[in-house]
């Protein structure tokens, strides 16, 4: 997916997400499928709300139609119905990526109900994001060329090594919790547990090394956030410190957040959306900008970016079509009032996750890890535009699906 990402790889993706849909429609245990309903239900009307957005987004609503179409009609003279979208057909294909993404985490959850399924699942994101990660750093240490050579393919490796940092320590925590079980003496666990926890260490080391090395000082912030909060949870469970602890460690994070944000120089002339952009030139700064200025509370319809930009480039800038990041990107084609209901929510699953984190028995670095994710996935956000690729899109949608399947215990 991050190497071949476009139209071909979305196909596959929707595929294979239908096919485990169905697959786990008919085989999902009764009891499992209660359960799985009880514990995603807000999410998923949560996770509605964007995707209808999209699909007004293309329906020819004279009111709010975006004026690209009236002056398109008054060149050909001819009569044009027109919509928010400005492009149909890359609205209709982002509507399909982000129902694949919503498919990954529904899927990830309904198997992840399951114990020892969703250890199985938090392994496959060890490893995937290790891969990746190797990828990565073989490529800017060794000069293997040819691997990730666009900023969309590096910002979706960044992206991904920095949530295989927080599933790598959600694993390696697991492992000296089962070591410090009742049981695993009686198991006789050793020889696993130091295994396990060398290969999750190894992995961890890996993943941490590329964001700092191929990444920028906010990255680096973003991913360190994200480890903090499930090392944290660990520390707060293990001096039993409770719903106080975490109180504490909140405020102190978004204190820390706040004299970060407040000292960045270019927070007051380029504005919130784009004074964290890591590595972008000044010319798609620049036109990014424009178009911010001139879009309208609707947008320009989902997946748009690319047909907008040519309008506000000038004649000597270099084609642009990758936005400097995702919050960008969101905002001019969903509208700045999607992308506050967007922030809003995921601070609310972040705080929902931590709260179960802590509620949770021995399984409780599952909602940790999906909290440290939201929180470095939202900083990404305002970074880089990895997240909207195909490859960080899945990862990150199966890390919060498995996340809500293990919020609660499960007795049936």
């Amino acid at each position: 997916m991050l190497l071949m990402d476009g139209v071909s790889v979305y196909g596959v993706v929707a595929g294979l997400t239908a096919a485990g849909i169905a697959v786990m429609s008919v085989t999902i245990r009764p009891g499992e499928a209660r359960f799985l309903v009880s514990t995603i239900r807000r999410a998923a009307v949560v996770t509605a709300v964007p995707a209808l957005w999209i699909v007004v987004q293309l329906f020819p609503i004279k009111a709010v139609a975006n004026p690209i179409w009236a002056s398109a009609a008054a060149a050909i003279r001819y009569p044009l119905a027109g919509s928010i979208s400005i492009d149909f057909g890359a609205s209709i294909m982002a509507l399909g990526l982000y129902l694949s993404a919503a498919g990954v985490a529904l899927l990830a959850a309904a198997v992840g109900v399951d114990r020892q399924r969703a250890i199985w699942i938090l392994f496959a994101l060890v490893g995937a994001t290790t891969l990746i990660a190797l990828i990565l750093v073989t490529q800017d240490t060794v000069g293997l060329g040819g691997l990730t050579t666009t900023a969309a393919e590096q910002a979706q490796a960044i992206d991904c090594a920095a949530i295989g940092a927080i599933v790598a320590a959600a694993a390696a925590i697991r492992t000296l919790e089962r070591k410090d079980s009742r049981s695993a003496p009686q198991l006789n666990l050793t020889a696993t547990f130091n295994w396990t926890f060398a290969t999750c260490s190894a992995a961890f080391v890996t993943c941490a090394l590329v964001v700092i090395i191929s990444s920028t000082g906010a990255v680096m912030i973003a991913t360190i956030y994200g480890v903090a909060a499930v090392i944290a949870v660990a520390g707060i469970r293990r001096l039993r410190w409770g719903s106080w602890g975490l109180a504490a460690v909140l405020v102190l994070g978004i204190g820390a957040a706040a004299l970060l944000i407040a000292s960045v120089p270019e927070l007051r002339a380029q504005g919130i959306a784009l004074a964290f952009v890591a590595s972008s030139p000044a010319t798609l700064i620049s036109a990014s900008q424009r178009v911010l200025s001139d879009t309208a509370w609707t947008g320009t319809g989902a997946g748009t970016f690319a047909a907008i930009m040519p309008i506000y480039r000038q004649i000597n800038d270099p084609p642009m079509s990758t936005p400097p990041n995702a919050v960008v990107a969101l905002s001019i084609e969903l509208g700045w009032p999607m992308v506050v209901l967007i922030v809003t929510v995921t601070l609310g699953a972040t705080f929902t996750l931590l709260k179960a984190s802590l509620e949770r028995g021995r399984d409780s670095f599952y909602p940790a890890a999906g909290a440290g994710g939201l929180i470095t996935v939202l900083f990404l956000s305002f970074i880089n535009p990895g997240i909207l690729g195909t490859a960080a899109a899945v990862i990150f949608a199966a890390v919060i699906g498995l996340a809500f399947a293990q919020s609660k215990s499960r007795t049936q």
